[in-house]
């Protein structure tokens, strides 16, 4: 039984965008300066004829580092940076704090098929847009995995 209603999509696409803006710096940052130039690593392919391990250990930093981003302040905050700017909150389905394997369930199916499946998974995160629009519940596929609602705050209690 949801508790409260879903936030509208609006909201939610402009919380997307602020998380993504960030995201890019916070990975530009990591990939380029840790990964690169500490480790020694090619994480944007300048060197094709390197054959070496260095592109897969930036997939999994990438995925980790968008993981930490996405459920750590979810769980601790119920909400990413986007979220709390916009006054969204991630909820469990019956109201309370959402738990860490839940969080990761969404970041999972929200982020998984485009790191991993390249343009395959951009048709999957279509169709998981299309699963947040569609529904009068306003509760995507992700969501509904990890039994959560992304509410907006009443605008005075922000």
């Amino acid at each position: 039984m949801i508790v409260e209603p879903a936030a509208g999509l609006g909201w939610r696409i402009a919380a997307r965008l602020v998380d993504t803006i960030t995201l890019a710096w916070i990975v530009g940052f990591v990939l380029i300066e840790i990964d690169q130039r500490l480790l020694g690593g090619d994480p944007l392919g300048l060197q094709p004829e390197r054959i070496d391990l260095s592109r897969a250990r930036s997939m999994l930093l990438l995925f980790a580092l968008i993981a930490a981003y996405e459920v750590v302040p979810t769980v601790l905050y119920g909400a990413t940076l986007g979220k709390a700017v916009l006054g969204l909150r991630v909820r469990a389905v019956n109201g309370g704090q959402v738990r860490g394997t839940f969080s990761l369930a969404r970041v999972v199916l929200l982020y998984g098929p485009t790191l991993f499946l390249g343009a395959f998974g951009l048709v999957a995160d279509i169709l998981l847009f299309v699963t947040v629009a569609i529904p009068a519940s306003g509760r995507g596929f992700h969501d509904r995995v990890a039994s959560t609602v992304v509410v907006s705050l009443p605008r005075d209690a922000q």
